[in-house]
């Protein structure tokens, strides 16, 4: 995951990844300005938190559906990633 500090992946760029395979990892922010974001995952929900903790109520939160945010304008001091499990639907005659 790539986080920038102005919209459109402009700006400082810090680079987050998972290393110890955690389920929801939290990690403090370099800079206090989200401007953008991309990742490599679509099945993950993306929080970013004013405190340095991933704690308290959350300044944002985004399920991902397109992998790149390019304008998201908040301030936060901390992200959390979390795995999402994909749902996979029957058609409801097979079921019957």
């Amino acid at each position: 995951m790539q986080i920038f500090s102005r919209p459109d992946s402009k700006g400082a760029v810090q680079t987050i990844r998972a290393t110890n395979g955690a389920s929801s990892p939290c990690w403090n922010l370099a800079s206090k300005r989200v401007g953008s974001y991309d990742l490599n995952d679509p099945l993950v929900k993306v929080t970013f938190y004013r405190s340095s903790d991933c704690k308290g109520a959350p300044s944002a939160t985004f399920h991902q559906g397109p992998v790149s945010r390019s304008h998201v304008m908040i301030k936060a001091k901390s992200v959390s990633v979390t795995k999402v499990k994909a749902i996979l639907l029957r058609d409801q005659q097979q079921a019957l």
